[in-house]
């Protein structure tokens, strides 16, 4: 059992899922998703649950309140809190770890610190969705995240020990839908693959957005991803992986 998925070919919203939608799934769905996980691990033990469990499930629920409050009045999600790409990684580790017990490690080299860079908040929307994946799906009980910066491409791989799953048997997946079609969108790529050892998600990102004009980074487009004039408005490169994602 090993392979590569095939990334979902463009729709109207550059393949992907329509904007509230995608909110909705990066948001609320993550945050509940992750909460039914600790819940269901606090069940599973001996005695009562742990009132520190219900505490800390009410401040969530509290906070998803006043995030679809926002999506409702037409507000972006909020950017993480902390002030750059590889804090929030080990942030979201962090809390993905306490909720599942996975041990995740987070490696960063050459990512901005301080500050919030350009693409930087999409390549986190994508990897914390592959981290919430290897979270719900793997099975494994180790995950790395490793982000590499360079001058010119923020380059990005998760790995796991867990299960894997056979791509040619994988149906439509929202989370993987909305990783590739951000990614294209962004001018990057996107490549998953699994194995009997585990899954492997490689994303190469520009440094810099690339330029919008009057229809979007990807120009007017029409069915199967052409635009106005008949030429692919998807980068060619959008789907090829950069050599083999390390383990």
């Amino acid at each position: 059992m090993s392979g590569e998925l095939a990334p979902p070919a463009p729709g109207p919203f550059g393949g992907g899922l329509p904007p509230l939608a995608q909110s909705l799934h990066d948001g609320v769905l993550q945050t509940l998703a992750m909460a039914r996980i600790q819940l269901g691990r606090a069940l599973a033990g001996p005695g009562p649950l742990p009132r520190e469990l219900g505490t800390e499930l009410k401040e969530l629920i509290d906070r998803e309140i006043a995030n679809l409050r926002d999506l409702i009045d037409g507000s972006a999600l909020p950017a993480p809190p902390q002030p750059d790409l590889p804090s929030a990684l080990t942030a979201t580790a962090e809390d993905l770890q306490s909720a599942t017990g996975i041990d995740i490690r987070v490696e960063s080299r050459g990512a901005p610190r301080g500050r919030w860079s350009a693409n930087d908040l999409i390549a986190y929307r994508i990897l914390r969705e592959a981290l919430h994946n290897t979270a719900k799906h793997s099975g494994a009980e180790h995950a790395w995240v490793t982000v590499a910066g360079g001058r010119d491409r923020l380059v990005c791989v998760v790995s796991d020990d867990g299960r894997g799953f056979e791509p040619a048997a994988t149906g439509p997946h929202f989370g993987l839908t909305g990783m590739y079609a951000q990614a294209r969108e962004a001018g990057g790529y996107l490549a998953v693959r699994s194995r009997r050892t585990g899954t492997y998600v490689t994303l190469s990102l520009p440094r810099s957005p690339r330029p919008k004009g009057p229809y979007g980074s990807r120009g007017p487009s029409g069915p199967n991803g052409l635009n106005a004039s008949g030429r692919s408005s998807v980068s060619k490169t959008s789907s090829r992986p950069d050599g083999e994602a390390r383990r």
